[in-house]
């Protein structure tokens, strides 16, 4: 999606751009790493997922548990209720915050997204669907392809306010890797400088580049790519691993490093390299994740009693932990130049959204009764942007949010201007100064512009009645609703359905710049599909939505589902399999998204005893093949007080020394294979 770090001001705007993750994704997602090369014969060093405890093992880029920008469309958030004022212009919010309106801007698909937002209200965007990974660019105006290096695989991780894009691809040669590049969209997408496993995580307004590199007799270590075309290694040595996750204007970078007693510290590097080892709170893992431009850092690390907690770095200061109750998701989502550091924990049973600075400590964002809430950045006005969750009795569901400072939030839902039929928006993961927002919807990825004008694109809202889950020979008939800002141009419509079948063409109605598509299908093959709808004007301009779905056929054995596994990390799946000999007519398919991207290229064994089934097979696993993946599946039932459905994933390569299955995740114990949302179902 996954909290965002707020790198320095810019020296040309006096802004903050922001250099995102993913998420969360999330995103998710800053939790996803390039993973090893299932060939390579470098040393593999096993680490625990920081702050939770599955299990990766890589032969390099380690650090765990970083929090993204994105928020992984599927998050078990829970909140509560909104307390807004009315939508009338000229009107104030609860405790005097000018009322804003916003203009809708779709950007992409939503699902494992990542969203990094600059100061110059561009974005850089990336989500994992069915059909596979796709990036993307929004210069402001219009979207542009990101691309790859020659494989399947990239990510983006930084974005800086001269709209220059960094991130991980891979290189599609015989022996493909996985490599930091460098994208301009006059330029187009360039490989970094070094070795031939790399990924680039952040950049500033002068082109400085950090991240980390593969480093000869160690997993990798943290490096600097410098504008004219030289690299800087940062801080000495390590014993095994560093990796720099942020740098700010003036060059200062943070990120970990593990030292001579097996300890990873949180670290500080400066112009030349040189390290401060920021240490732990006492704990034997700690993380730089943010660091603003007065070089305060803001990250998270274990205590001596084996809790996680936040923590804010300065010179003056020494490391201070901040002090909440217990564990949240994003226990440190942000930092802006004022110090104050926002995050999600638990206070009492409540798990809520916080901001902390040293001269107030925790202080609780409002929600009302919300049970819980989250935050997922800050701006430097200490504006804050998240999600809620209302209660049954006030309609329930998501609602992103913006906290005018520590005030009663503003339901984004409210605020927007000529926004297309059925849209609703769950979740709002960036914001810049000037108060453009990026937010996770029911269609997709969208920029919320303040004011009334947005792009001359269409402006679409969600695919209606299409369900997650349909069944094999269902007619459907669905609509999409749009917008024009320009009530005079005419449109047209097309649909893409992914199984071959026949379908209608699209009926489209329109009067003075709103509209609806209507479409129907019926689905004549099981298995993943995504339906893709999109809307082009007569002046050129289109826009496109898309949903995943799953169609199951009931007279075939299959395990099919889709839904988030949580346990402070979400880790979403989707997956259909064909159970025994049975001839459904689909393509088994397995994908996975969160702390890392998964797919399987084929299912050898899926197989069913009473409510539980096995399914095994090969995939890549962040573009790289040679993985293989094991899930065991528990159907709990959907009857009132049965057991939870559940989900345990495994994905190993072979040691190239040895041979041996080695795990690069397993979240084995019962405790952390718990569907939190969406089902599993066992058709037998």
């Amino acid at each position: 999606m996954s909290g965002p770090p707020l790198s320095p001001v810019s020296a040309a705007t006096g802004r903050a751009p922001r250099v995102g993750s993913s998420t969360g994704s999330e995103p998710p997602s800053r939790y996803a790493r390039p993973l090893s090369n299932p060939g390579a014969s470098a040393s593999v060093r096993l680490l625990t997922n920081f702050p939770g405890t599955l299990i990766m093992q890589q032969q390099w880029s380690s650090k765990l548990g970083l929090r993204r920008r994105a928020i992984a469309g599927a998050i078990g958030i829970l909140l509560a209720p909104l307390a807004v004022a009315q939508s009338a212009s000229g009107q104030q919010e609860a405790g005097g915050a000018a009322l804003r309106v916003y203009s809708v801007i779709n950007l992409g698909p939503d699902a494992g997204a990542a969203a990094l937002l600059n100061e110059r209200g561009q974005a850089a965007f990336g989500s994992i669907g069915y059909t596979g990974i796709s990036n993307g660019f929004f210069d402001g105006d219009r979207i542009r392809d990101i691309g790859t290096l020659g494989g399947s695989y990239t990510w983006v991780w930084g974005l800086n306010n001269h709209g220059v894009v960094v991130g991980e691809s891979e290189d599609g040669e015989e022996h493909s890797n996985i490599l930091g590049f460098r994208w301009t969209a006059g330029g187009g997408i360039r490989a970094l400088a070094g070795t031939s496993v790399s990924s680039a995580r952040a950049i500033n307004d002068r082109h400085y580049i950090v991240g980390l590199t593969a480093s000869p007799g160690i997993s990798a270590r943290a490096i600097r790519w410098n504008p004219g075309g030289s690299v800087t290694p940062l801080g000495p040595r390590p014993l095994s691993l560093s990796e720099a996750f942020d740098i700010n204007q003036g060059g200062m970078a943070t990120g970990f490093a593990d030292v001579a007693s097996g300890a990873i510290h949180a670290m500080l590097w400066d112009r030349a390299g040189n390290p401060t080892d920021l240490g732990t709170l006492g704990g034997q893992r700690a993380f730089g994740m943010h660091i603003n431009e007065c070089n305060a850092v803001a990250g998270e690390s274990d205590t001596a009693d084996e809790r996680t907690l936040g923590f804010f770095w300065s010179r003056d200061s020494g490391m201070v932990p901040i002090p909440v109750e217990g564990g949240g998701s994003r226990l440190v989502a942000g930092l802006n130049n004022r110090g104050e550091v926002v995050g999600d924990t638990t206070i009492g049973a409540r798990s809520v959204a916080y901001q902390w600075s040293l001269a107030r400590g925790v202080v609780e964002l409002p929600s009302g009764s919300a049970a819980r809430s989250d935050v997922f950045d800050i701006n430097n006005n200490s504006d804050m942007v998240g999600l809620i969750e209302r209660r049954a009795v006030d309609g329930g569901g998501l609602r992103a949010v913006y906290w005018p400072g520590i005030r009663t939030p503003v339901d984004l839902n409210t605020r927007l201007h000529k926004a297309p039929a059925g849209l609703v928006l769950e979740a709002a993961a960036a914001i810049n100064d000037d108060g453009v927002i990026l937010a996770h919807s029911n269609a997709g990825l969208v920029m919320l512009r303040p004011g009334t004008r947005g792009t001359d694109a269409p402006v679409l809202g969600p695919i209606a009645g299409l369900p997650d889950t349909i069944t094999l020979g269902q007619d459907l008939a669905l609509t999409v609703g749009f917008v024009d800002n320009d009530g005079a141009q005419t449109h047209r419509a097309g649909a893409s359905w992914g199984d071959g079948c026949p379908a209608p063409a699209p009926a489209l109605s329109e009067a003075r710049g709103v509209g609806q598509v209507r479409l129907q299908h019926r689905f004549c093959a099981a298995g993943f599909y995504t339906v893709k709808v999109l809307v082009a004007d007569s002046g050129g301009r289109y826009t496109q939505v898309q949903r995943d779905i799953v169609v199951e056929a009931p007279a075939f054995a299959s395990l099919s589902g889709k839904g988030t596994l949580g346990n402070g990390v979400p880790l979403r799946f989707a997956l259909w399999a064909p159970l025994g000999n049975s001839a459904s007519g689909g393509s088994a398919s397995v994908i996975l998204s969160g702390p890392f991207h998964f797919r399987s290229d084929q299912v050898s064994t899926a197989t069913a005893a009473g409510q539980q089934a096995r399914v095994e097979g090969t995939g890549q696993l962040n573009g790289r093949r040679g993985y293989r993946f094991l899930l065991e599946a528990w159907d709990g039932g959907a009857k009132s007080g049965a057991s939870p459905d559940r989900l345990r994933v495994r994905v190993t390569h072979a040691d190239a020394a040895t041979g041996a299955q080695v795990a690069d995740f397993d979240n084995g114990t019962p405790d952390r294979t718990i569907v939190v949302e969406g089902k599993l179902s066992l058709r037998r």
